[in-house]
């Protein structure tokens, strides 16, 4: 393996957005401006102060630059602009999604004094996001307002709403985004549109509604939006509470693995070649970025500015998620395979001694390197918790994964909403989670235009390679360990029922000397069948091969119904394919988490 440039996993950069929406000025004629920007002002330095306070804590997990500060504003004349500068005075970055392409989104703004302001702004964003909003009629003009609200609420942490406090007037109107906030459980600012402008935080509760603190209490929200406690975590399988965060960001690259047992095991098994063996380990980041080139072979129209965009961003973060998980699945899984046979192989050293007058010292030697061996490994793999080092990468690794094709359309993968409950891992409440969520807060939003072209090239990339791929993969893991599970059964009955012919042949025949050797294999039998029933359990290859069934059957369909879409298809209609094959994805995960995570390394017995 080539030395790797990074040595250790890259920790995030403390990022923090902050949305804007809210009215024009002709729903702000009674409002005293100076005081209004003064309380935006007021909001924004909480922001900061709450990002300083975060970024002292060396607990926090960040990396040591300082934090960054974003405003997600789309620029319209009113609100939007009054949050964007004063954040821009402030020190905050700019973004802008925009509903229409940038030319046509000027035709909102009457004057050419606001025109000009519209664009002396948009020189200081740092990234702008063009959606293909139509003007075709007034619907799907509302539809495409609504569209770039929703962009807002998918990008920030926290939202200022400028808000009247009344109903929703139209279709992506503030009252809407407000509402849709409060379903996505992001925090909300609502300054109020008159005099003296005052302003709360609306918090959503797990149950129906809402409720208002004050605005003394932002900084408190955000440290405890955006900081993580490892004690959330609970125990590692060993029983001592560990911050795992620390474990993962002192990894180093691993250059060669003896985590091969399962794979000549699983492969043999299956019926399959298990060579080349992958004992020598290549660097992260360039085997992953060749593993990307497959997807980018395949999206040609796709601008080159974007690909590099999400390869920046998240490609050395699953690169280093991805190969960890790979080499401590290949050690979780080596060692109980390797514990079970040593167990089966004990139970034939010990009769062994018993029968070889000759060399019953060997035997025993044999019989005791084979439990120290299997002590030693299970000792060793519980202290470096190879099982929840496993677990957690490649959690984290499946979230990264799907960044690749939701953030070239604007998208990201959602925390996983599940009930609370005493489930020890749960997803959204362990520092994978926390991880990514960072790692999506600094990516930010994608520069570009969701134009007619760019929405062709994007669904070339989900039906060629992103949903076939995946596809392609479920299907052959289905086979390969349904195909493992059964002939394990088959194998564990036969030895079975091999135990029955010893016994019933040591019964009928009287010889002194086969009978020792039958009396050996009666017991050895048995001992190997239970090696092989474990393993079967352990692997849990059955439920493995129906998940993967099931994901080939889901992403079947969602594929044909990309596919039916058609070449017209607009950029939200593809972002909801994208976001339903994630969320499949993501489910399936949970499910293989839940499955696994009560399956830690233990003494065979």
């Amino acid at each position: 393996m080539s030395k790797n440039a990074n040595p250790h996993p890259p920790k995030t950069r403390l990022a923090i957005r902050v949305g804007v929406t809210g009215h024009r000025p002709n729903h702000l004629k009674t409002a005293d401006l100076p005081r209004l920007k003064r309380q935006i002002h007021h909001v924004l330095q909480s922001v900061r102060n709450a990002g300083a306070e975060i970024a002292g804590d060396s607990r926090a997990g960040y990396d040591s630059r300082e934090p960054l500060f974003r405003v997600i504003s789309p620029l319209a004349e009113g609100s939007d602009r009054m949050v964007a500068e004063e954040g821009l005075a402030l020190g905050f970055e700019l973004q802008s999604p925009f509903p229409f392409p940038i030319d046509d989104y000027e035709n909102d703004f009457a004057t050419p004094e606001s025109k000009k302001h519209f664009r002396e702004l948009l020189k200081q964003a740092m990234a702008t996001l063009e959606l293909d909003g139509s003007r075709e009629n007034q619907d799907a003009q509302n539809r495409a307002y609504e569209s770039v609200g929703r962009t807002v609420l998918r990008h920030c942490d926290l939202l200022i709403a400028i808000w009247d406090g009344e109903a929703a007037r139209s279709q992506g109107g503030t009252a809407q985004i407000v509402a849709e906030a409060a379903q996505l459980h992001i925090p909300t600012v609502w300054i109020k549109t008159v005099p003296p402008h005052d302003s709360c935080i609306l918090i959503a509760k797990e149950e129906e509604g809402r409720c208002q603190l004050t605005i003394e209490e932002l900084e408190k929200q955000l440290i405890a939006l955006l900081s993580f406690q490892p004690a959330e975590e609970g125990a590692s399988s060993g029983g001592k509470s560990v911050d795992r965060r620390k474990t993962y960001f002192q990894e180093e690259p691993h250059t060669w693995t003896l985590g091969v047992a399962f794979r000549i095991f699983s492969k043999l098994i299956a019926g399959s070649n298990p060579w080349p063996l992958r004992i020598l380990q290549r660097d992260y980041e360039k085997e992953t970025r060749e593993e990307w080139k497959a997807a980018w072979a395949v999206s040609h129209g796709l601008p080159a500015d974007a690909k590099h965009q999400v390869e920046k961003k998240f490609l050395l973060h699953y690169a280093w998620a991805d190969k960890l998980a790979n080499h401590f699945a290949n050690l979780y899984r080596s060692s109980f395979l390797v514990n079970y046979l040593l167990a089966a192989c004990a139970v034939l050293f010990a009769l062994r001694a018993f029968f070889d007058k000759n060399n019953p010292d060997l035997w025993v030697a044999l019989e005791l390197s084979s439990i120290v061996l299997i002590i030693a490994i299970t000792m060793l793999g519980r202290r470096r918790r190879w099982h929840e080092r496993w677990i957690d990468y490649r959690s984290l690794a499946e979230k990264l994964r799907q960044m690749r094709f939701l953030f070239l359309i604007g998208r990201f993968s959602r925390t996983d909403r599940v009930p609370e409950h005493s489930l020890r891992g749960l997803p959204r409440k362990t520092w994978v989670d926390w991880h990514f969520q960072a790692a999506v807060r600094e990516g930010g939003m994608l520069q570009g235009q969701l134009d007619h072209s760019y929405c062709q090239a994007y669904r070339k990339l989900l039906i060629e390679y992103e949903l076939t791929s995946q596809i392609q993969y479920h299907a052959h893991n289905s086979r390969q360990n349904s195909r493992i599970d059964e002939r394990l059964q088959w194998l564990a009955t036969g030895l079975f029922f091999g135990t029955l012919l010893v016994c019933s042949a040591h019964l009928i025949d009287k010889n002194l000397y086969h009978q020792s050797y039958l009396v050996q294999m009666a017991a050895i039998l048995p001992a190997f069948g239970a090696a092989i029933h474990g393993i079967n359990s352990q692997g849990d290859f059955r439920n493995v091969a129906r998940r993967s069934a099931d994901m080939n059957k889901w992403l079947s369909n969602i594929l044909t119904r990309v596919r039916m879409a058609g070449d017209e298809i607009s950029s939200d209609e593809l972002a909801a394919f994208a976001e339903e094959a994630a969320g499949v994805m993501g489910v399936d995960v949970l499910d293989w988490r839940v499955d696994f995570q009560e399956k830690p390394l233990v003494f065979p017995s």
